[in-house]
C-alpha cells in the first residue's frame, strides 16, 4: 500500500497557501518574514522541516505559532478550490482503492482533506487510512505506525521534510517536484527518486502496483524521471 502527502502531492494547495502566508504576516505584524510575490515563491519559506522553516527569520515559538494560524486559515479557505485531486491522479487512486488500497498523511487538517477528496472521489476510492494533524503524533510517528500495521513501505512527499520523516520511520522515500519545496530542498534530503510531474507520479504509482509479470510477458519499462 502507498501513502501520500496531500497538499502539493494529490492537490495543488499552492495558491490557497499563498495568500493565508500574506495573510498571517500581516495579522501577525511579521515583516521580517519574506514578502512573497507569488505562490512560485513559497519553496523560500517551505525548506527543512515545517516547524524550523521559519526560523532564518523569527523565533520558533513564534514560528509554530504562525504555521498553526496559517492551517487554520488554510482549512477555512479550502471550500473556495476550483477542484480537488490534480487531474492526471484521480483514475490511479481509483485503480489503488479498488485494488492494494492507499493511504494519505499530512498536515492539514482531517475536514479539509476528506472535502477536497470528496470532489472528484466516490466513496469507495478513498484512502484505506487517513491520517492528518487532527491525530496524534508526529508524521514520523503517524509513518511508522502504517508501515508497522499496514505494511506500507513508500511514502510519497513534495518537501525535504517529508523525506526525512520517511527514512526516519524506515520507509522508501520517494520526491515530487511539482509540489512546495524546491530541487535543492528536496536533493538535500536525500529521495530515493525523483518525480516530476504528475503525469509521472501516475506512471510510476502504476507500474510498481501493477500485478507482477507472469513468463512470457513484457518487462515494464520505468517512466522517465
Amino acid at each position: 500500500m502507498l501513502t501520500f502527502d496531500f497538499d502539493g502531492v494529490l492537490h495543488d494547495s499552492r495558491k490557497r497557501a499563498w495568500h493565508a502566508y500574506q495573510t498571517v504576516r500581516s495579522e501577525m505584524g511579521l515583516a521580517e518574514l519574506p514578502d512573497l510575490s507569488s505562490p512560485e515563491q513559497l519553496p523560500l519559506v517551505y525548506q527543512g522541516v515545517l516547524s524550523q522553516s521559519l526560523t532564518r527569520w523569527i523565533p520558533y515559538e513564534e514560528a509554530e505559532r504562525f504555521w498553526r494560524r496559517h492551517a487554520r486559515l488554510t482549512d477555512s479557505t479550502a471550500r473556495e478550490e476550483e477542484r480537488g485531486i490534480i487531474t492526471e491522479l484521480v483514475d490511479v487512486l481509483g485503480a489503488l482503492a479498488h485494488g492494494p488500497g492507499y493511504s494519505v498523511v499530512t498536515g492539514s487538517h482531517r475536514t479539509t482533506v476528506e472535502h477536497l477528496l470528496s470532489r472528484d472521489l466516490a466513496v469507495d476510492a478513498m484512502p484505506r487510512v487517513l491520517l492528518t494533524r487532527d491525530d496524534t503524533g508526529s508524521k514520523t510517528d503517524k509513518l511508522g505506525y502504517l508501515g508497522g500495521q499496514h505494511g506500507v513501505t513508500t511514502y510519497i512527499g513534495d518537501t525535504g521534510s517529508d523525506i526525512r520523516h520517511a527514512k526516519a520511520a524506515g520507509l522508501r522515500a520517494i520526491a515530487v517536484a511539482y509540489g512546495y519545496a524546491n530541487a535543492d530542498d528536496l536533493t538535500a534530503a536525500g529521495p530515493d527518486l525523483v518525480l516530476h510531474t504528475p503525469a509521472d507520479l501516475a506512471a510510476w504509482c502504476r507500474l510498481v502496483e501493477a500485478p507482477q509479470a507472469g513468463p512470457g510477458s513484457p518487462p515494464h519499462s520505468a517512466p522517465a524521471c
